[in-house]
């Protein structure tokens, strides 16, 4: 069996660049301008498939297009040559060491990380791979050998593993399958290469949706333009996104009609991009400011915590308030704009400003050192009048709280929300 080459054109260019080698020669890896030291960017991995090469797969997917709109570090590797002269990756039984070489390709690209990591600052949270036939198989390979690290993959005509306990996950990963109905290399349903079985798109997704733990019944969204030779929108959505684990879920891109090369888009990218943004590891990424300056009659002082995910499209938002007087109420409260003001009869300064919304009912503490917390929507923030929370934008939340015959704060913080 023949697995198509892609074609070799010249990369786009992009203005700062910096070098690293994982020990098989210097990698180019673009740096976006919006990037500064000591504020981490995701990165993005794209692998060619067998018989390309990276310049030429960035070529033909044009990620580099996209990469300063929004600002991620972006690198385009190249595997091994086998005893054809063709570049592969070695990622399943099935694809794509046809010598074979056991060439440990997972190894690695878990160290082309390490090298990249060292040298600029990464978002732990915001590690992706994307990959195209070889380059896809190879990108579920790295969700498996390396879930603890990568965030979410894209695989455009690739495969999982055909028996899923060959894959060593140790915790599920957010997977976007892509996949031409008509591809006549990697068959859409599944099939062999040289003997060994690989599996279909549907699944391959289905594999991931159940070590994630979601519902097996998939969800439809709007379908998509990815292929500009085939009319309208031609493209069909499945998700596998309901009672999920927080760090995974599926994604099924369907292109009726499309073959193993599509002709993509002018759109794909951005689509690719926003989906693996929508998609980070778990967490919340917090700046705390205005500390209160007065204790509390716990002899402390009051602190607010987020926790869930900092993704609007996960939508699972907590903010806490601890070390809080017990059997005191209390309100949660948030704003697009900071401020520093201590009100009458308050211990602390209100942190907040502007249109200030209190996210939820009364909330009451209990216990000597007590807490309360809620979880907040983040499609319908509570504000006069209400609004969602949009990808990109900054909030600022803070807690009050009664304290006997007085009044005080948390510390507030600022979500940048993804």
């Amino acid at each position: 069996m023949r697995l198509l080459p892609i074609l070799l054109l010249p990369p786009f260019a992009a203005a700062d660049t910096i070098t690293v080698d994982a020990g098989r020669g210097p990698i180019t890896v673009h740096v976006p301008d919006s990037y500064s030291d000591g504020t981490p960017a995701p990165l993005v991995v794209l692998l060619h498939g067998y018989s390309g090469n990276g310049p030429g797969q960035e070529s033909y997917m044009k990620f580099l297009a996209v990469h300063e709109e929004y600002g991620f570090h972006y690198a385009y590797p190249n595997g091994t040559i086998d005893q054809f002269g063709n570049r592969f990756w070695n990622a399943t039984d099935a694809c794509c060491d046809f010598g074979p070489t056991g060439v440990d390709d997972s190894a690695y690209l878990a160290a082309l990380l390490d090298a990249i990591e060292a040298a600029v600052d990464v978002d732990p949270r915001r590690v992706y791979f994307i990959g195209h036939s070889n380059g896809g198989f190879m990108s579920y390979r790295m969700a498996c050998d390396h879930s603890d690290r990568v965030a979410a993959i894209c695989s455009l005509a690739g495969a999982a593993w055909k028996n899923p306990g060959d894959c060593n996950a140790t915790s599920p990963v957010n997977v976007l399958q892509i996949h031409g109905t008509q591809d006549g290399t990697i068959a859409y349903g599944g099939g062999l290469i040289n003997g060994a079985p690989y599996p279909g798109a549907m699944e391959s997704c289905e594999q991931w949706a159940t070590y994630a733990g979601c519902d097996l019944t998939p969800v439809p969204g709007d379908p998509l333009n990815l292929d500009k030779s085939l009319p309208g929108k031609e493209t069909t959505v499945l998700r596998w996104e309901a009672n999920c684990d927080d760090r995974g879920s599926a994604e099924l891109w369907s292109i009726v009609g499309g073959g193993h090369g599509p002709n993509l888009s002018d759109p794909f990218a951005g689509n690719v991009i926003k989906w693996l943004y929508a998609h980070p590891q778990p967490g919340v990424d917090v700046i705390r400011y205005c500390t209160p300056n007065e204790v509390n009659s716990t002899g402390g002082s009051a602190v607010l915590a987020a926790s869930g995910s900092d993704s609007v499209a996960q939508n699972n938002f907590t903010l806490t308030a601890s070390s809080l007087p017990a059997n005191e109420f209390g309100y949660l409260l948030a704003s697009l704009d900071q401020g520093f003001v201590m009100p009458p009869g308050s211990s602390g300064n209100l942190c907040v400003s502007g249109d200030v919304a209190r996210l939820v009912d009364q909330l009451q503490s209990s216990g000597a050192g007590g807490s309360f917390s809620a979880t907040i929507s983040l499609k319908q923030l509570p504000t006069n009048p209400p609004q969602n929370v949009l990808t990109g934008q900054s909030w600022n939340f803070q807690a009050w709280y009664r304290d006997g015959t007085t009044s005080n704060f948390t510390d507030a913080i600022t979500v940048l929300f993804r």
